[in-house]
């Protein structure tokens, strides 16, 4: 091979490593318009697009713009799982928009659609092209922008000036800064947290604790807590309550009004951090003793839940709902969607949790009709889950914990049979339950003195079995049980007849019946006390308390922080109504619902969501 050929060779080869180089370089920032104003960055879309609906500010501000209104509508198409970039630029004197991302067109989209490389463009300017620029604004937000709370936004120098001025009345010739913020949407607040890069000359300190101290005289409540929210020692501060400030260039004034706004700034070295809050005010409390976190609303009807879950990262509640096209949400304590998923059908009643590693961290367990589904935090199946079946599951999912070792145990009932799985989705061989008639209630678990005991209801008796699926106890008598569910009451078993009679079993299969309750009675208990619900008349074993008539649909036990309380739900006149173990009312109840609550108790108090409209909820707690 000659000299010359060699050379050419190599240049070839430099020219296309060259070019593979550049490949691996480009992302979504490189691809900015240069002229942008302001960039936003979404790395949660489902959250983003909660965020927008649900909260009144985000929406007006989108209603206020036909621009961000276009903007939204095409956002609205994209699958929830993508991240985008979001460029709003100027051309001759029109605001425009750049969505990029990866895979993000679909057939839905309208606007102009072009791709960079494996990146996709959606643009509202005809005119513009997508070209590869070297925006030092984006640059720059790209290696700040490592974190995400809800959305990103950084603001270009002239605009962040403009924005400084509006609040708090300081202004800089410096070209290079740049507002960076990290923005958190529930649906009655907007806070706001970040820096100013280079701005370096002094300010002097202005003092608005008059007017806050006046807004917390007014006894008007907001979102966010004056004292635990707000930077102790600032520098500047601003606030208002009736002055109609813009954040945006392009928000409307009657967007703005009815909110509170409250913003701070600390000087750092050669930066500014700022925080603030937009804030809606809280409606005239109709219950001074129920204090309400927050609300929220997807968009079709609400099918199951809310039911309250247990974040393990910090430590807060949360909300799992399902709706009627069987997308499952997360919402979190501010009430915000984390992530959606879309399942094979309607959860059976309930969802669990389990931590299947062992190591602090909380999955979802639950059933639908087709299969047994194991969901980790971000909403991801785990390991060989969802177990699919060919039959039917009938049942809510059954999860045991024998020896509270987290050797967890997931029991499937399909009308007469029963099948058990362990965490990791394996079937549990050593459990055989010789199939009898149609199981009618979910099978509990109780540990009775030192043996385990299996207890469900079939359509002609009561079935005991130990942790093999073969029976333990034989009831010596044979009663006709209804199909309310089996309670543990101290060293027996505890439930109802068809006549309404209160039925004891122990450990030997001896039974004892009590004297006919009235028609459609109740029994519930804990392992210490039985209550029951005798038309308008409450009972444990030592007192009786009188409640109003009314359609008792709901009678529930359950405890926490060791202790324990009755919940009734009064469908005709939509009453919840929450006692103590000792019958005494908890203050702030009955409260006014159209369906029951659901309660969780914790160190921090009693906390409990409702569903409110066909697709909305509301979180609670009791003060």
């Amino acid at each position: 091979m000659s000299m010359r050929n060699k050379v050419l060779i190599i240049l070839i080869v430099f020219i296309f490593s060259c070019e593979k180089i550049i490949k691996k370089e480009i992302n979504s920032y490189d691809l900015l318009p240069e002229n942008s104003k302001v960039v936003i960055s979404v790395k949660n879309l489902g959250k983003f697009k909660n965020s927008i609906d649900n909260n009144s500010y985000l929406n007006s501000l989108v209603e206020s713009n036909l621009t961000i209104k276009n903007l939204i509508s095409q956002i609205s198409m994209i699958n929830d799982d993508k991240e985008i970039l979001i460029g709003l630029y100027e051309f001759k004197d029109i605001l425009h928009y750049d969505i990029i991302g990866l895979d993000i067109i679909n057939d839905s989209i309208t606007e102009k659609k072009s791709s960079y490389e494996k990146i996709d463009i959606i643009s509202s300017n005809n005119y513009h092209e997508p070209v590869i620029n070297n925006n030092y604004f984006g640059e720059k937000f790209q290696k700040i922008n490592q974190t995400n709370i809800n959305f990103s936004v950084a603001l270009d120098s002239l605009y962040t000036d403009k924005l400084l001025t509006k609040l708090f009345n300081i202004k800089s010739n410096d070209l290079n800064r740049n507002l960076i913020l990290n923005i958190d949407a529930s649906s009655n607040l907007i806070s706001v947290n970040g820096v100013v890069d280079n701005y370096s000359f002094d300010i002097q300190k202005n003092d608005e604790k008059l007017a806050i101290q006046e807004m917390i005289s007014s006894e008007k409540e907001l979102y966010f807590d004056f004292k635990n929210d707000l930077i102790e020692d600032y520098d500047l501060i601003s606030s208002n309550l009736e002055n109609n400030l813009n954040i945006f260039d392009f928000e409307s004034s009657d967007s703005n009004s009815e909110y509170y706004k409250i913003f701070q700034l600390k000087k750092g070295d050669k930066i500014l951090n700022i925080n603030g809050f937009i804030s809606d005010f809280k409606n005239e409390p109709s219950n001074s003793l129920i204090d309400l976190k927050f609300v929220s609303s997807i968009p079709n009807d609400i099918v199951l839940g809310p039911l309250i879950v247990k974040n393990h990262i910090n430590n807060t509640n949360e909300i799992i709902i399902q709706d009627s096209k069987n997308i499952l949400y997360l919402i979190n304590n501010r009430g915000q969607v984390e992530w959606t998923r879309e399942i094979d059908g309607k959860i059976i009643k309930e969802v669990n949790q389990i931590d299947s590693y062992k190591n602090g961290k909380l999955q979802y367990v639950f059933a639908t009709e087709k299969s047994l589904n194991l969901l980790d935090r971000k909403g991801r199946d785990v390991g060989k889950f969802p177990l699919k079946f060919k039959d039917k599951i009938t049942s809510p999912i059954s999860v045991f914990d024998y020896d509270k070792n987290k050797n967890y145990r997931l029991l499937i009932t399909q009308n007469n049979e029963l099948f058990m799985f362990d965490s990791k989705g394996n079937r549990v061989r050593g459990f055989n339950y010789n199939k009898k008639n149609k199981i009618v209630t979910t099978p509990k678990h109780f540990r009775i003195g030192n043996k385990d005991i299996i207890v469900f209801k079939t359509i002609d008796k009561l079935t005991i079995l130990n942790r093999r699926g073969a029976v333990r106890i034989n009831a010596k008598t044979l009663h006709n049980y209804s199909s309310d569910d089996v309670f543990q009451y101290q060293n027996f078993l505890v439930t109802s007849t068809v006549k309404n009679e209160i039925v004891s079993i122990d450990m030997k299969g001896n039974t004892k019946l009590e004297e006919p309750m009235p028609i459609n009675s109740k029994v519930i208990s804990d392992k210490e006390t039985i209550f029951t619900l005798q038309k308008n008349i409450l009972s444990n074993s030592k007192i009786n308390i009188e409640i109003p008539f009314g359609k008792y649909e709901d009678f529930k036990i359950f405890s926490g922080n060791d202790e324990t309380y009755v919940n009734i739900f009064d469908s005709q006149n939509n009453k919840i109504y929450l006692f103590d173990k000792e019958l005494n009312l908890i203050k702030g109840f009955p409260i006014s619902s159209k369906d029951n609550a659901h309660f969780l108790i914790d160190k921090k108090g009693i906390e409990f969501s409702t569903k409110t409209e066909n697709k909305n909820i509301q979180y609670q707690s009791v003060k």
